[in-house]
C-alpha cells in the first residue's frame, strides 16, 4: 500500500507521520521514542508498524525537550532525566527498598511524566477527533523513556481514562512502570500489553518485566 510521509507541528508537539495515500485511516499507532532519539532516528521502525498495520496512521512525535548540555535538537528527552542517577531496578518491587534519595528521585519523575502524559493524551484524543475514530482504535507504543511515558498516559491519567473507551492496546518497549504502587488505588484497564525487550539491556533487568507482567 502506498504511503506518505509527512512532518507535523499539532498541540505544543512537533513530529513525523505516515499514513496511507488516497485511502481512509482506520488505526493509529503512536510511537514515542527512547531517551537521546527522536522521531527521524524512530522512523524506519515507525514504517515497520505501518506495513505490519497498512490502514494506520502511526504518529513519532519528537520528545519535549532536548538532552544537556549539547541541547542537540535530535537528543530528545520527554522529561529530564540523569543517567547517573535513574536505576532501571526502580521499575520493579525494589522501590520498596530504595534508599531515600531514589525515593525522592521516583516522586520528581512522576510528577515530570504527569506533564508530558497530559500533553501527548491530548495530541492522541485530538487526532482520534480529526479521523473519526475511538480510543479503542489507537494503539501506544513506547521504547525505554517513552515505554514508561507510555505507561503513564494509558495507566494513570485521567484524559483516557475518563473518555468512557481504552487503548486497543499498549507495547513497552525495554522499559517499566514508576510508581507501580499507585496501581493500588486505580482499576486497571483492560488493555491488552506487549512487553518487549532486547536480549542485552543495560537498564532494565528481566526483573523488570516479571513485575510488569504481574
Amino acid at each position: 500500500m502506498e504511503r506518505q510521509i509527512f512532518f507535523w507541528e499539532k498541540d505544543g508537539l512537533t513530529g513525523l507521520g505516515t499514513e496511507p495515500a488516497g485511502r481512509p485511516v482506520q488505526k493509529m499507532i503512536v510511537l514515542l521514542h527512547g531517551y537521546q532519539g527522536d522521531a527521524e532516528s524512530n522512523m524506519e521502525f515507525a514504517l515497520k508498524l505501518a506495513d505490519a498495520c497498512p490502514q494506520a496512521a502511526v504518529f513519532v512525535p519528537n520528545g519535549t525537550e532536548s538532552v544537556p548540555p549539547g541541547d542537540d535538537p535530535h537528543r530528545r528527552q520527554w522529561w529530564p532525566l540523569q543517567e547517573s542517577e535513574f536505576d532501571g531496578y526502580l521499575c520493579s518491587f525494589m522501590p520498596y527498598y530504595a534508599p531515600p534519595e531514589k525515593q525522592k528521585l521516583m516522586k520528581r519523575i512522576v510528577k515530570e511524566m504527569q506533564k508530558t502524559a497530559a500533553l501527548l493524551n491530548r495530541f492522541v484524543l485530538n487526532r482520534l477527533t480529526g479521523y473519526g475514530l475511538l480510543l479503542s482504535d489507537c494503539f501506544l507504543a513506547g521504547i525505554s523513556q517513552g515505554g514508561m511515558t507510555a505507561f503513564e498516559m494509558a495507566l494513570f491519567r485521567n484524559e483516557l481514562r475518563g473518555c468512557g473507551d481504552f487503548p486497543g492496546g499498549l507495547i513497552s518497549i525495554g522499559s517499566g512502570i514508576i510508581g507501580a504502587d499507585r496501581l493500588r488505588n486505580l482499576s486497571v484497564p483492560p488493555i491488552p500489553v506487549l512487553l518487549a525487550r532486547g536480549r542485552q539491556d543495560e537498564i532494565f533487568p528481566n526483573t523488570v518485566d516479571y513485575f510488569s507482567r504481574s
